[in-house]
């Protein structure tokens, strides 16, 4: 994937000037997902999606305007023309290319479990990688609403019971008082905004990391359109930008000592 991207991302570099859009762009984001996407105190949007979101806009010259939509809504609202892109942390998968194109990834894209320290204690992938919902019995995974992860643990573990929440700090706050056993999700999310806080101190992941490329995709990009080419044309140019020149290093330093995209990156 990482082999992928970075020449896909040397490509684009060495792409003409960016083409000139008529019109402001208004992005779609989930706006209760942080670090991602969020409001803070006093009510103004930040995170990680509307930092990059911002820095594509200054380099395509654009003025944004920001539309808060629910995750399951959040591709019917671009092909109803509620917004033009969506910045949310959308994972590229290809059941979402059959209705919307994609930029290039500015993020990784995987799961992990997560729950009970007793639950961690096993793995929920047998020897030879396949499925084994045995340590889930009796218990309750916790799942976004029409997220990617909902569709894999339905097709990969269909006898696991499920609590299905629309919005992921719901699901991470009934994890904590009991309310389910495990939870799937990102790791990025899952290790900085709850495993290495002091409420998550009795939790822990629950077997490896999963990076299906059939379900989680070759990252998070910005959703855009079909046929709507020229803005396409101009994210993927302000991203490669942003990736090349370190301005991507700096907005992930902001939230993570790690990186999220490992070809950001320069020594």
């Amino acid at each position: 994937m990482k082999t992928k991207a970075i020449g896909l991302i040397a490509c684009l570099v060495g792409l003409s000037a960016l083409p000139a859009l008529a019109k402001d762009l208004r992005v779609g984001s989930e706006c209760t997902y942080p670090p991602f996407n969020y409001r803070d105190a006093k009510g103004e949007l930040q995170g990680f999606d509307i930092d990059i979101a911002r820095e594509v806009g200054k380099r395509m010259n654009v003025g944004l305007s920001f539309v808060c939509q629910a995750w399951e809504g959040m591709i019917p609202g671009l092909l109803a023309g509620k917004y033009d892109v969506i910045l949310a942390s959308m994972s590229i998968t290809p059941d979402r290319l059959k209705s919307i194109d994609f930029s290039i990834p500015y993020r990784s894209s995987s799961g992990r479990f997560a729950g009970t320290k007793s639950l961690a204690a096993n793995s929920p992938f047998k020897a030879d990688g396949s499925p084994n919902p045995d340590i889930f019995k009796g218990k309750t995974v916790g799942i976004q609403r029409s997220s990617q992860y909902h569709r894999y643990i339905t097709e990969k573990f269909p006898t696991v019971q499920v609590s299905l929440y629309d919005t992921v700090d719901n699901m991470l706050l009934d994890l904590k008082a009991g309310r389910v056993d495990a939870v799937m999700l990102g790791p990025i999310k899952l290790a900085a905004d709850f495993l290495d806080k002091p409420d998550g101190a009795n939790f822990a992941f629950i077997g490896p990391e999963v990076d299906d490329v059939s379900y989680f995709g070759p990252g998070v990009g910005a959703g855009i359109r079909k046929g709507d080419g020229a803005i396409k044309e101009s994210i993927d140019k302000a991203l490669a930008e942003i990736i090349k020149d370190g301005t991507f290093k700096q907005i992930n330093q902001k939230y993570w000592k790690f990186s999220v995209l490992g070809s950001a990156w320069k020594n």
